[in-house]
């Protein structure tokens, strides 16, 4: 995991942002002093260690931010033709447009986006160029010297929106990501402040994603017919929903907190979810994303229950185990037992277990 190298930092900048008295006050920072390249340090290991980030790039050639970006590339340096400074005034502008559009819906007194520092760093990362740029939302505490509410930035809990631009041994930018602390990402600060839009499509990391998991799982169906019917069909499940998928989340809700009744599996399950957390970087889609339904390729499955039957399942259905299941008989017969109002059309035989 990266971490900030001795000296690795170029140049920062540092502003409150308040849109209740529509300012922007610029705090001076100071390279030298230890507890900042703490923050910057712990706060440079959260972002990268979030798996929780979109890959996006810029809509609008001569946006603000595009600008932004350019002169870095050339300089390294934020004090540059005050760029920093430009762009924690579009901010400011911004996050006013926002409270003035959706105020209404604030419980704070109709200020809909929180007070909050505009913090924005470069440094360097196994030689190539970072530039990273993070809103953190202020936090109320007391000061055990005075004893008085006060407000910063928090140490242990950093409530933020970032982006993080990664240039390549060029200086040429190659990738911009977006990261939030909330599960989805906020609109306004990719879209309106930023000007970029999402590399991959929803409807591309929908069908990606949920094919790639399908596909990952499918070496289950050997060894583990029951776990693999069981996960496949509550992926499709997820991916069928919707609404957004924090691919993460989904990860630790299906396969991690998925118990299996076959202790074999459990051996196994540790290497299948080191291979499910690769899938964004080798497959290419974003862990945050809102879901297309309709981009998931899978409607039905066929299981071959003897020579003369099968049954066709619906992919994706709620509740599987409580509409079809297995039982064995006292005799040694093995049952596939299904929950229906059309029993009628069958003959109907006493349960003898």
């Amino acid at each position: 995991m990266a971490t900030l190298d001795k000296n690795s930092v170029i140049s920062t900048c540092l502003f409150h942002i308040n849109v209740d008295k529509n300012s922007k006050e610029e705090i001076k920072t100071d390279l030298n002093i230890l507890d900042l390249e703490t923050y910057l340090e712990t706060l440079l290991v959260e972002i990268n260690s979030k798996e929780q980030k979109r890959l996006f790039e810029v809509s609008i050639q001569d946006s603000a931010f595009k600008t932004t970006i350019t002169t870095i590339s050339a300089t390294s340096k934020l004090d540059t033709e005050s760029i920093g400074e430009a762009l924690a005034e579009r901010l400011l502008q911004k996050e006013k447009d926002v409270s003035i559009k959706y105020g209404h819906l604030s419980k704070n007194d109709g200020i809909h986006v929180k007070v909050g520092s505009f913090l924005q760093f470069t440094y360097t990362e196994n030689g190539n160029l970072r530039y990273i740029g993070v809103k953190v939302d202020h936090q109320v505490i007391l000061d055990q010297a005075d004893f008085k509410k006060k407000t910063g930035l928090g140490l242990s809990e950093k409530i933020y929106k970032a982006f993080k631009v990664e240039f390549n041994a060029e200086k040429k930018p190659e990738n911009i990501y977006i990261y939030d602390s909330k599960s989805k990402l906020t609109q306004y600060w990719w879209h309106e402040f930023l000007e970029l839009k999402e590399k991959n499509t929803d409807t591309h990391n929908t069908s990606t994603a949920s094919q790639a998991v399908i596909s990952k799982i499918a070496i289950l169906k050997k060894d583990f017919p029951q776990d693999h019917t069981i996960l496949r069909n509550a992926t499709i499940a997820a991916f069928k929903q919707n609404g957004s998928m924090d691919y993460t989340k989904f990860i630790d809700d299906n396969f991690l907190n998925y118990t299996s009744d076959n202790p074999e599996f459990e051996k196994k399950k540790p290497q299948l979810l080191k291979k499910l957390h690769e899938l964004p970087e080798t497959k290419g889609f974003d862990t945050l994303f809102n879901l297309v339904p309709s981009a998931v390729p899978f409607r039905k499955t066929t299981y071959k229950l003897s020579q003369d039957i099968a049954l066709i399942i619906k992919d994706g259905i709620g509740k599987l185990d409580e509409k079809v299941w297995a039982e064995r008989t006292a005799d040694g017969r093995h049952l596939v037992v299904i929950e229906s109002n059309e029993s009628r059309n069958f003959k109907l035989k006493e349960r003898v277990l």
